[in-house]
């Protein structure tokens, strides 16, 4: 069977260790409202939209679950959450699957509500003003990036494991630009992390049509260094501006073989400009 969470059991988060070892289906979102209840974060029924993350799972994992989100079938009235089933988009091609997943029961009017719905994200905005931001496409070119946002602070690089680097994200001109589909084991696409301000990130959003054409999530990565305790906001296609996969033009080609060849990654897995 399968469970889409959204807080504190998503990956590098304080309880993901309970999933660990249970198949990632990938990533994606239900319709709700997401809310912040200091420790951890609920959702109720509504019309936003929330992120997280589709697992599968089997009889005992769900027994846990139940547990771990005071879920209690046979007094309903007295449970802390309501494991209900909810239709998940996922990210990677807007296809849907039905899965659990835990909506608040009691009021939820004192708490704040989180308006992106990702709360990972929401988690790291709120860390400093120095955010991580991870770029697997033309902004990997340190020219194009400081044109658009000015300097960075610093430059980590690495691999996304089991991320595959696509060009199925449509221009309104015609054309496609770049994204990344998680593919599962034996996949990686390279990527390299920007220290930037806040600020900085907000422009990124204007650049990248947040959230209409792009959603910026925050997804965890691990540097060439082997540190695995970083969380970067990353932009993933809105499922409603997918197309097939094709090259993206000559220019915009142009960038991403720059940005490779800066970081020290081997072009020869891009198309040829």
């Amino acid at each position: 069977m399968k469970v889409f969470v959204y807080g504190t059991l998503l990956k590098s988060m304080s309880r993901f260790g309970l999933l660990a070892d249970s198949q990632f289906m990938g990533h994606g979102f239900i319709r709700g409202v997401l809310y912040d209840l200091g420790n951890y974060p609920a959702i109720k029924d509504g019309n936003s939209l929330v992120y997280g993350e589709l697992y599968g799972i089997g009889r005992e994992k769900l027994i846990e679950l139940d547990s771990i989100e005071g879920y209690y079938p046979e007094d309903e009235h007295h449970s802390l959450y309501m494991r209900k089933e909810a239709d998940v988009i996922l990210l990677n091609d807007g296809s849907r699957e039905k899965a659990y997943t835990y909506f608040y029961n009691h009021n939820l009017d004192d708490y704040q509500q989180i308006a992106h719905g990702d709360y990972r994200r929401y988690k790291i905005e709120d860390l400093s003003d120095r955010q991580w931001y991870v770029a697997y496409g033309s902004n990997m070119s340190l020219e194009r990036l400081h044109e658009r946002i000015g300097e960075t602070h610093e430059i980590r690089t690495g691999h996304m494991e089991g991320y595959k680097l696509m060009f199925n994200k449509i221009s309104d001109r015609g054309g496609t630009y770049a994204n990344i589909a998680y593919a599962g084991s034996g996949y990686r696409c390279p990527f390299a992390a920007y220290a930037i301000s806040t600020e900085q990130l907000y422009q990124l959003d204007r650049y990248e049509g947040e959230p209409s054409h792009y959603i910026r999530i925050g997804l965890p990565f691990s540097d060439l260094t082997g540190e695995s305790s970083h969380i970067g906001h990353v932009y993933i296609a809105n499922p409603d501006k997918l197309t097939r996969d094709e090259n993206p033009s000559h220019e915009y080609l142009k960038y991403l073989h720059i940005g490779y060849e800066e970081h020290g990654f081997d072009r020869s897995s891009l198309p040829e400009t």
